[in-house]
């Protein structure tokens, strides 16, 4: 994985407005070199984040990891990022900047959908987050019906930035309702009907 990309024109001032609109409650990344931003979640959003978090809260603090709602990831080979609702990493994660991590430094990144990023969240993340080395991909998906959790795992080495193949070799679907198993380092069963209450 390309550590040290080179530098584009003018990515300390797209990096800076980045990080003005995301300490401004919006969510800004860096995709393909230009700025993407979606408005402040939803309450929905929000809430289901929050029920994730707390399933998760344990088995990261047994471990000493760090819960991040507002660091981005490093998308290779450009100085793209995007920021998950939901990121678990070790503390000692190593960052590409002050703003976002290497991908493979992460242990799970979650993203929870909207009408707004649904499409964003299925159709461009999956293989962003894929090329970038993050080994969990949780799609929790609340839009759909029934309302869906998503999990990917064992990311493709070799993908492409054009790539057609599926990014993750290994994909589990769980209506609400049911139980989703996280598998290493995790190792736990999510109820995916609490994010749903």
């Amino acid at each position: 994985m390309l550590r040290n990309p080179r530098p584009i024109d003018g990515q300390d001032d797209i990096q800076r407005l980045c990080q003005e609109l995301n300490d401004a409650g919006y969510t800004a990344e860096i995709t393909y070199g230009r700025v993407v931003v979606s408005p402040k979640v939803s309450r929905e959003q929000s809430n289901i984040t929050f029920r994730l978090m707390n399933q998760l809260f344990d088995v990261v603090r047994e471990n000493q990891w760090v819960i991040h709602s507002n660091w981005g990831v490093h998308i290779p080979p450009y100085p793209d990022m995007r920021l998950p609702d939901l990121m678990i990493a070790p503390q000692d994660a190593e960052q590409y900047d002050d703003m976002h991590i290497f991908g493979d430094g992460a242990l799970l990144v979650a993203e929870v959908c909207s009408k707004g990023t649904r499409s964003i969240d299925w159709d461009e993340k999956p293989l962003e987050y894929a090329r970038a080395g993050v080994p969990l991909l949780l799609i929790v998906d609340p839009v759909t019906d029934p309302a869906t959790v998503t999990l990917m795992h064992e990311p493709r080495k070799d993908l492409a930035v054009d790539d057609l193949r599926e990014p993750y070799q290994r994909i589990s679907v769980a209506d609400a309702g049911e139980v989703l198993r996280l598998p290493a380092p995790f190792g736990i069963d999510l109820d995916t009907g609490t994010l749903f209450a």
